[in-house]
């Protein structure tokens, strides 16, 4: 603590970014501060505001103004608790280089972070204090609290510094460094790389529409309201937002028309036509990929496992859409920021959505095998004010019908109803949860646009005699974390590692 005070007392104590000096790095190291993060942020953690002393309150009366932040920094750094899983995505650490007491000290208001509404104004005023506590701090103590707590600061208290960390699955305050994009991304609008742009460049931007046009908001780091509220004419029909919160999933019909969809498959069949003359790598390359039941059990089939599952074919993709020659592209580039698509994703999301992912093609032949049920997430899913988000889902493009039901003709998408809700796991192995009657399958026509997002789904076996043909783009809220790369991808098997041929795999 001396050597602490000692090294502020350099800097005239009034820094508001402390030089990390080797008496002050203790306060980031110290290995008591490091085993709560790990345990607090789950997968990892960074700093995302660096040590500095606690800003004093501004005015002399005694109430206490209390800080929430806009509904972004709520949805960034919130405490997510489900399925045995706990995120604090972020954490406000205060080191006491002096006690608190009459000078001042820190005001939080218990279990806010847990909040599903915003508190009255008069709360922020300081005009209610009967939920606030004061946690009264020795020299020395450290106070760890989730960094959407409600807090305040009384009076001027001395020599507290103050640390924010963040959870590496959420996006840094900063964002990262921009990287050089990819050549091909020259040629979309800044529509659309306002969407693709995290992840191919470290920028994007927000783009509204009202179901018919799109534009961009050229204040593209701001909300048009600190509540959530959307624009009159971009408000969600009452019945889809009703329909998604309660189901997971959203179906709207007919968005491709026929031309849409011709060019579609024009470009499929280009891309199938030149599969052998294809250097290893390419971004077009057809790759299958095995379904986990077969690479988690030897590549055989349990005996236990659903017909709904078996197949012959590992289901194959294809990859590089946005990347292809023009007019190959454009059926696929029209879909990046297509304006009734944008509409919705604006209110699942709220305003700054991204891409996370290169979008796939499944192009499954008679025989492709299924996939078993999976993606069960309700920590996907998060209340602000009066209305769900969710941090992450997937838009599939029907580009061919999938027969209703599990007959004869049979094959494509499936979920469980209301599951991204579940308080339980799902009651049976991957290789037979297909089978339980909670199973759906919504009818699918070719130019249907599927939104799914923390519902539990997979697909069973191609069964129909045409191709089932289908792209799914994988979309997330501005606040997830996306390091920018020219080769972001999440579905291919050369690059998993668990592919015994990946090259990465074989190094280790």
């Amino acid at each position: 603590v001396a050597a602490c005070n000692r090294a502020l007392d350099a800097a005239d104590g009034q820094n508001g970014d402390a030089e990390l000096s080797g008496e002050l790095r203790v306060l980031e190291e110290h290995p008591v501060l490091q085993r709560y993060l790990e345990s607090l942020c789950g997968d990892g953690f960074i700093m995302d505001r660096r040590p500095s002393i606690l800003d004093p309150a501004e005015q002399e009366s005694p109430a206490v103004r209390l800080m929430a932040g806009d509904p972004e920094r709520k949805r960034r750094l919130r405490y997510s608790s489900s399925g045995g899983l706990r995120v604090c995505y972020g954490v406000r650490v205060i080191w006491a280089l002096a006690p608190t007491g009459d000078d001042g000290s820190v005001v939080l208001v218990s279990a806010s972070h847990k909040r599903s509404m915003e508190p009255p104004a008069d709360l922020f005023r300081g005009e209610y204090d009967l939920a606030t506590v004061e946690p009264v701090l020795q020299v020395g103590d450290l106070l760890l609290c989730a960094a959407t707590t409600l807090y305040g600061v009384r009076g001027r208290p001395k020599r507290l510094v103050e640390i924010e960390y963040v959870s590496t699955n959420s996006m840094p305050t900063a964002g990262f460094a921009e990287v050089t994009p990819p050549e091909w991304t020259t040629q979309l609008t800044p529509e659309q790389m306002a969407v693709i742009g995290p992840r191919t460049t470290g920028r994007g931007g927000t783009i509204h529409s009202n179901g018919e046009q799109i534009r961009l908001d050229q204040a593209a780091e701001r909300y048009p309201s600190p509540d959530y509220d959307l624009f009159d004419e971009m408000a969600p029909d009452p019945k889809e937002l009703w329909f998604w919160d309660v189901n997971g999933y959203l179906v709207l019909r007919g968005v491709l028309d026929e031309e849409w969809l011709a060019a579609a498959h024009r470009s499929i069949d280009a891309m199938m036509a030149t599969q052998s003359s294809l250097p290893s790598g390419h971004p077009s390359a057809l790759e299958e990929v095995p379904e986990a039941i077969l690479r988690e059990n030897g590549w055989q089939w349990p005996e236990e496992t659903s017909e709904r599952i078996r197949g012959d074919v590992h289901r194959p993709r294809l990859g590089g859409l946005y990347e292809l020659p023009e007019p190959q592209c454009d059926p696929f580039r029209k879909m990046i920021a297509h304006p009734p698509i944008v509409q919705r994703l604006n209110w699942m999301f709220g305003y700054g959505f991204k891409e996370l992912n290169e979008p796939m093609c499944c192009v499954y032949p008679k025989g492709t095998t299924g996939g078993s049920v999976h993606g069960q997430n309700p920590g996907n899913c998060s209340m602000i004010n009066g209305r769900s988000h969710v941090d992450n889902l997937n838009v599939l493009w029907a580009l061919h019908d999938e027969a209703p039901g599990f007959g004869i003709n049979s094959g494509g998408f499936i979920c469980i109803p209301g599951s991204h809700k579940a308080a339980y796991p799902i009651p049976r192995p991957s290789t037979t949860s297909i089978d339980l009657p909670q199973v759906y399958k919504p009818p699918l026509q070719a130019g249907d646009v599927l939104f799914f997002g923390g519902v539990a789904h997979g697909t069973t076996a191609w069964r129909s005699d045409w191709e089932r043909r289908a792209v799914i783009q994988f979309m997330c809220a501005k606040h997830v974390s996306i390091r920018p790369s020219n080769d972001v991808v999440g579905w291919r098997w050369s690059k998993d590692m668990n592919n015994p041929t990946n090259t990465l795999v074989a190094k280790r």
